[in-house]
């Protein structure tokens, strides 16, 4: 059993390269997702070389009750009694289809932009009583858009402002029991959606070489982990090769 324990909530895309940088990095992990959550055989090798203990589990997001009332049997799995770290990285499997704003439907709006508000809401509420034992650390992973907002994508550029929103909100009240609260912002393209170059999101060339991937946003996650982040709270790390340059 490792010392530390992180949880990821969402097992594919993003959450399944931050889950394998957390287990490569000696830490057992759960991972959860609405649906069913599965080890990927590059997972379960990693966890086998460096002897992580990983938990999987399909955890509804609807209220903080559920999210909250299925941590300690999750933790017990694990063998620990506490989180030393949180990761909440998961939009809708659609986020990122273009959609006119004049013709989102009430349907759309609510799936699009209100259920992910929602869901990252309900993980918030239940962070805090595992984290705080431990002075856990809590890391949302939320598009870039959110800091510019983005044609015929306004649901994911509303709910990603509004987890950032939140995310530092809960910075500030937490402080006091040593719990960190930071976002790293990726760019679109690290959640693999290649069909929006040339668009109103693709307004910057990142000046590093090559595009950003998914390992790059792991290797974000894992300096806000790093005990040398422990003064890091409320910061939006960016992750997309120097395109934007936001302060």
């Amino acid at each position: 059993m490792a010392e530390q324990v992180a949880l990821v909530v969402g097992a594919t895309g993003l959450g399944e390269a931050i889950a394998h940088r957390l287990v490569a990095d000696g830490r057992d992990l759960i991972l959860c997702d609405r649906e069913e959550a599965g080890t990927s055989g590059r997972l379960a090798e990693t966890a086998a070389a460096t002897g992580a203990r990983v938990v999987t589990a399909r955890v509804p997001l609807d209220t903080p009750d559920t999210f909250r009332d299925a941590l300690p049997d999750l933790l017990r799995q694990a063998g620990h009694d506490a989180l030393d770290a949180l990761v909440y990285t998961m939009p809708p499997d659609d986020a990122f289809t273009p959609r006119p704003l004049a013709a989102l439907t009430d349907d759309q709006w609510r799936r699009l932009a209100e259920d992910p508000v929602r869901h990252g809401l309900t993980v918030l509420q239940a962070a805090r009583e595992p984290l705080a034992p431990r002075r856990g650390r809590f890391v949302l992973v939320v598009p870039a858009i959110a800091l510019e907002g983005a044609a015929d994508l306004v649901p994911l550029a509303t709910a990603a402002e509004t987890l950032r929103a939140l995310a530092k909100s809960a910075a500030r009240r937490w402080a006091a029991d040593g719990i960190t609260v930071n976002l790293v912002t990726p760019d679109v393209f690290a959640y693999g959606a290649e069909h929006l170059r040339g668009t109103d999101v693709d307004r910057g060339e990142a000046v590093l070489p090559g595009p950003t991937t998914p390992a790059d946003v792991a290797d974000a996650v894992a300096l806000l982990l790093d005990p040398a982040a422990a003064r890091l709270t409320g910061t939006t790390l960016i992750v997309d090769g120097g395109a934007l340059m936001t302060p």
